[in-house]
C-alpha cells in the first residue's frame, strides 16, 4: 500500500471549521481486509500502542476503538487512529478524525484529522502509515523513535515562544493572524489595516535602528554621545591587539563578538592575559571583529521598552547547577537539561544549558573542570553572561525598577531608534538609581526575546506580547469588511454588483471572481480566482479597504476558505452541478459544502439566503449570523415567517423591489430600472440583484446608494463581462454567456424566448468532469429551449475522449424530439461560434455559451468592423411590451 497524497487545509473546510490534514492512501492488497481477519495484527498493534485503549471512536466510550478492532474494521480506519495516537504522544491535541472510501478509485481511502502543528501532523501521518504497513508485513516498529521524529519536526517549524505570545495576544483581540513563512514573519490583520511583525520586530521598527543595535560599537558610540552611560573599550581584530587593549585598560574586561547576539561568544570578568587570549579565540569564532571593554560589576537586568513605556524587567541569572556531592558538573548539566521546561532552542520557557568553550573557560577561572564534583548544595555558575539562550533563568523585578532607571532605558530605546527594545542594564541594585549605583547600559537588542518575561522562573509574568500588539494596533482589530458569495449560479454577477456598490462609495475594493482578482477595479491576476489563495491575495494587498470574494465549491473542497470569517455571506442558490466530483454525489452534498460560507460568520454578521431555494433556506438553521432572505416569489412563506419575527427580507411586489425589516418597508427601485434584469424578464438576474441589495443593506449602504449603483450596472463587457452580453451583427442578436450547467442554460433560454424575432439558436457544451446524467440534462434543457443547436466541446476535456460529450448531448436532444437537421456538431469553440453565427439570418438570436471569452470577443469585433449597415432596432423587444 502507498500514500497518494497528503495535504494541509488551513482554513475552515467542508469537514471541519478547524485546520485539517487530508490524506489519500491506496491500500492495494489490503483493500477490504478487516482487522479481525489478520491473525495477530490486533495484538501486535495494541502492544505497540497501548494508548489506543483511550480512543472512544464512534462508540463514545473508552475502549471504543478496541471494540471496533475486535469486531473488524478496515485498514484505512486503523491508520487514522494510529496517526492520532502518535500525534497525541507527540503533544498535539487531536479531536476529530474521519475515514472514507473514494468511489471513483476502489481501494483508495481519504483520511481526515485536525491538527495543531501542520508539519508535525504531516510527519505524524507518515509515521502512522509506516507503523500499520510494517505490522501488516510482520516487521518490527520503534514507536518511541517515531514519536521523537514527530517532535523534532514540530520543533523545527513551530513558532517560538516570543512569536507565539504575540499570536495569542492577537487572538484575544480578534486580530486575524497569517504566517507568511516557515519562520516568525506574520501578517496581522487584513488589507489596508494589516501590519506585519517578525518575532518582536514590528513593521514600524526602524531598519536603521536595527542596524545600529546589531553593531555593538556603533550602539555604544551613539549612546555615549546621547548621554547614556556605557562601558568604554576598543574594537580589535587580532589577538595581539586584544592583549594590548587589555594592558592599556588596566581593569577586568569583557570580550564579545562585534556583531553577536544571544550571549554567544561572550566572556566576562577577564583578569589575565591568558584569559583574554582564550576569550578572544572564542569570540572570533562568531566574526573577525571583537569588542574588548571594561567589565561593569553588578547584577544583570533585561528591561523591555515598547513605545515609550517600560513593560517588563527581569534579573537574569547565569546558567548554573547545584551540587549533590556525587555528580560531576557535566552530569549535573544533563540533569538540569532534563527539566521539561527546557528546550533545544526558543521553543520552550527555558533553554537547555549548552556546554561550550565559554563554559570551559569560566570553570577554569574557578579552578574547575566539567569532571569536578561540587559539594552538596554548592552553586556553580557556568558562565558570567546571563542570557536565557545559553541556559540562564529570569526573576521578574518590574515593580522594583527605580524611576531614574525607567527613564534611562526608555530614552536609550529612543536614542537608538527602536519601538521595541531589550535593554541590558548592569547595576548593583535595580531599586537604586543608576546615577548613584554606577549603572551602565551594556547592550541594546532589536527583536528582544520576551519569553523570560512571560515565563519567569521567579516572580510575576508580564504580558509583553500584549503590549507589542497594543503598540501595533492602538485601536481596532486590523480587519476590513469581507463579503463572501457562493452558490451554483449567479456568483459572479452578484459579486460584481456588490463590488460596484462599494466602489461607488469611493472604497478601494479587492475582488475575486471567475475571471480574475481585481484590485481597485483593475485586473490584478487573470484566471479563475475563486479559491482560498485568491482570497488571501486580496486580503494581503495593503491598499484594499473591503474584500468581495466569490467563493466556489471547488476551492472549498480542495483547500477550504481563505479567510477566518465573513461580515456578510451570500448564498445565491443550489442546483445540480459538479455531482460525482470530490465525493459530491447528491444535492444535499452540494448544499453541505456551500453552507460552509453561511456557517463561517460571527453572530453579528449577516447571511443573505435565497428563500426560493429549499436547500438554501435550510442553511438558516446552520448559521449563527443574522439572516436576510431574498425572494422573487409572491408571498414566499419563508419570507413571511421571517418578517413576522422581526427579520429582514428583500423581495419583489408588483414590480417594485422592497426591503422590509419586520413591519418597516423601504422601496429600493423598480425591477425595470435595473438594466441586467432585462425589464424583469431575466429572473436569474432579478435574483442576483436582490442578493446584492441585501448584501449592500447589511453593509450599511442606503437605499439611494444601492439604487444608483444597480441602475448603472449593465449587461455589457464593462460591468458584467461574459454574462448575457449583447452584440448586434448583421441583424442577428448575439449573446455571450458563461452558462455551463442545466440551470444556467435554462434561465438564459427562458429570458431570450421572451424577445420578439426569429429563431433562438444556442451553442452549448458541458465540462467533461460532469457525470453523463448531468450532460444529458443539459441536452434535454437545450433541446427544449432552442430552435437550433450548435454542439461544441471545451479545449480541456477533463478526461473525456474528443467527441464524447458532444455525442451524449446530441443523442439526448434527438431522444426528446429535436430534429437532427437542427443540430450541428462543431467541436472547436471559435469555429463553432463562427458556424453558428453564419447559420443565423437577420432577426435570429444566437447565444454562445463559452469556455474562453477572448477569442469570441475578438471574432465579434472583427465582424463588427466588417458588418453591413443594416436598419436594426438595437433595443430587444420583449413579448407583450
Amino acid at each position: 500500500m502507498e500514500i497518494r497524497e497528503i495535504q494541509a487545509i488551513e482554513g475552515a473546510n467542508a469537514f471541519s471549521h478547524r485546520p485539517i490534514i487530508r490524506a489519500i492512501v491506496d491500500l492495494q492488497e489490503w483493500t477490504e481486509r478487516f482487522s479481525n481477519e489478520l491473525g495477530d495484527f490486533r495484538l501486535r498493534l495494541v502492544e505497540n500502542l497501548p494508548t489506543l485503549a483511550d480512543h472512544y471512536c464512534s462508540r463514545g466510550k473508552l475502549g471504543g476503538f478496541l471494540e471496533r478492532l475486535e469486531e473488524g474494521t478496515l485498514i484505512g480506519h486503523v491508520i487514522e487512529h494510529v496517526t492520532i495516537d502518535l500525534l497525541t504522544q507527540a503533544g498535539q491535541t487531536i479531536k476529530y478524525g474521519k475515514t472514507m472510501g473514494i468511489l471513483e478509485h476502489p481501494g483508495w481511502y481519504e483520511i481526515i484529522f485536525n491538527y495543531e502543528a501542520k508539519e508535525g501532523a504531516i510527519e505524524g501521518f507518515k509515521q502512522g502509515f509506516a507503523l500499520v504497513k510494517t505490522l501488516l508485513e510482520q516487521g518490527p516498529f520503534d514507536v518511541s523513535q517515531a514519536v521523537n521524529r514527530i517532535k523534532e519536526v514540530m520543533a523545527d517549524y513551530e513558532l517560538g515562544v516570543s512569536t507565539r505570545v504575540i499570536v495569542e495576544a492577537c487572538q484575544e483581540r480578534g486580530i486575524p493572524v497569517h504566517r507568511l513563512n516557515e519562520g516568525s514573519l506574520l501578517q496581522l490583520g487584513y488589507g489596508r489595516n494589516q501590519r506585519r511583525v517578525q518575532a518582536t520586530i514590528t513593521g514600524a521598527t526602524s531598519s536603521i535602528g536595527v542596524d545600529i543595535a546589531c553593531d555593538k560599537e556603533m550602539t555604544k558610540k551613539i549612546l555615549s554621545e546621547g548621554g547614556v552611560p556605557v562601558p568604554w573599550g576598543y574594537i580589535v581584530r587580532t589577538e595581539e591587539e586584544a592583549i594590548q587593549a587589555f594592558r592599556d585598560m588596566k581593569t577586568p574586561v569583557v570580550i564579545k563578538p562585534l556583531h553577536g547576539n544571544q550571549g554567544k561568544g561572550v566572556t566576562l570578568r577577564l583578569k589575565s592575559v591568558v584569559e583574554v587570549r582564550a576569550a578572544f579565540k572564542v569570540a572570533q569564532t562568531y566574526g573577525d571583529w571583537v569588542i574588548i571593554e571594561e567589565y561593569i560589576a553588578g547584577q544583570h537586568y533585561r528591561l523591555v521598552v515598547v513605545g515609550d513605556r517600560l513593560i517588563a524587567a527581569a534579573q537574569r541569572i547565569p546558567a548554573h547547577v547545584y551540587g549533590d556531592g556525587s555528580s560531576s558538573i557535566e552530569e549535573l548539566v544533563a540533569q538540569a537539561n532534563a527539566d521539561p521546561r527546557r528546550g533545544d532552542d526558543h521553543e520552550k520557557e527555558l533553554t537547555k544549558i549548552k556546554i561550550d568553550p565559554v563554559v570551559v573557560l569560566t570553570l577554569a577561572q574557578k579552578q574547575l573542570t566539567l569532571s569536578s564534583v561540587p559539594e552538596l548544595g554548592e552553586v556553580v555558575y557556568l558562565r558570567d553572561s546571563a542570557n536565557l539562550s545559553t541556559g540562564g533563568i529570569a526573576e521578574d523585578v518590574t515593580d522594583l525598577v527605580h524611576p531614574d532607571n525607567v527613564d534611562l532605558v526608555v530614552n536609550t530605546a529612543k536614542v537608538i531608534g527602536l519601538d521595541v527594545a531589550g535593554i541590558d542594564l548592569v547595576i548593583e541594585d535595580i531599586k537604586e538609581s543608576y546615577r548613584e549605583k554606577n549603572g551602565h547600559i551594556i547592550e541594546v537588542n532589536a527583536a528582544p526575546g520576551i519569553r523570560m518575561h512571560h515565563f519567569p522562573s521567579v516572580g510575576k509574568a508580564r504580558n509583553v506580547g500584549k503590549a507589542i500588539v497594543e503598540q501595533v494596533f492602538p485601536a481596532g482589530n486590523g480587519r476590513i469588511p469581507i463579503i463572501a458569495i457562493t452558490g451554483t449560479n449567479g456568483k459572479t454577477t452578484t459579486t460584481r454588483m456588490i463590488g460596484k456598490m462599494l466602489a461607488d462609495q469611493q472604497l478601494l475594493v479587492g475582488m475575486t471572481s471567475t475571471d480574475g482578482v481585481y484590485i481597485d477595479q483593475k485586473l490584478w491576476v487573470k484566471g479563475d480566482m475563486t479559491g482560498p489563495e485568491s482570497a488571501r491575495t486580496v486580503l494581503r494587498h495593503p491598499d484594499v479597504q473591503v474584500a468581495v470574494l466569490e467563493t466556489a465549491r471547488g476551492g472549498i473542497l480542495r483547500a477550504g476558505l481563505g479567510y477566518d470569517y465573513a461580515d456578510v455571506a451570500v448564498i445565491t442558490n443550489v442546483s445540480n452541478d459538479h455531482l460525482g466530483q470530490y465525493g459530491i454525489e447528491t444535492m444535499e452534498d452540494i448544499a453541505h459544502v456551500k453552507s460552509l460560507v453561511a456557517e463561517v460568520v460571527r453572530p453579528h454578521s449577516y447571511v443573505v439566503l435565497n428563500a426560493d431555494d429549499p436547500y438554501v433556506v435550510q442553511m438558516a438553521q446552520r448559521t449563527k449570523g443574522r439572516v436576510i432572505f431574498f425572494s422573487t416569489e409572491k408571498d414566499n412563506i419563508h419570507v413571511r415567517k421571517h418578517l413576522g419575527v422581526g427579520g429582514t427580507a428583500v423581495f419583489v411586489r408588483r414590480g417594485m423591489i422592497l426591503l422590509c425589516q419586520g413591519s418597516e418597508s423601504f422601496r429600493i427601485c423598480s425591477v425595470k430600472q435595473i438594466p441586467v434584469t432585462w425589464e424583469g424578464k431575466a429572473k436569474h438576474n432579478v435574483q442576483n440583484a436582490l442578493a446584492a441589495i441585501a448584501a449592500g443593506w447589511a453593509l450599511g449602504l442606503s437605499a439611494v446608494t444601492i439604487r444608483h449603483s444597480l441602475q448603472h450596472f449593465s449587461s455589457d463587457a464593462e460591468h458584467n463581462r461574459g454574462r448575457l452580453n449583447l452584440y448586434e451583427l448583421d441583424g442577428v442578436r448575439v449573446f455571450i454567456d458563461y452558462g455551463h450547467n442545466a440551470a444556467g442554460i435554462e434561465e438564459v433560454a427562458k429570458t431570450l424566448k421572451q424577445f420578439k424575432g426569429g429563431s433562438l439558436v444556442g451553442c452549448i457544451t458541458v465540462p467533461g468532469d460532469r457525470p453523463d446524467d448531468s450532460i444529458r440534462e443539459v441536452g434535454r434543457i437545450a433541446a427544449q429551449g432552442f430552435k437550433r443547436l450548435i454542439i461544441r466541446e471545451d479545449a480541456d476535456l477533463r478526461g473525456r475522449k474528443p467527441g464524447e460529450i458532444a455525442q451524449i448531448l446530441y443523442e439526448e436532444a434527438v431522444r426528446i424530439g429535436m430534429n437532427p437537421n437542427k443540430i450541428r456538431i462543431v467541436l472547436p469553440e471559435t469555429e463553432a461560434f463562427r458556424q453558428g453565427l453564419d447559420s443565423c439570418v437577420p432577426g435570429d438570436t444566437f447565444v454562445m455559451f463559452y469556455e474562453h471569452i477572448e477569442p469570441i470577443e475578438e471574432e465579434i469585433q472583427r465582424r463588427m468592423k466588417l458588418q453591413k449597415v443594416v436598419a436594426f432596432d438595437s433595443t430587444p423587444k420583449v413579448v407583450g411590451v
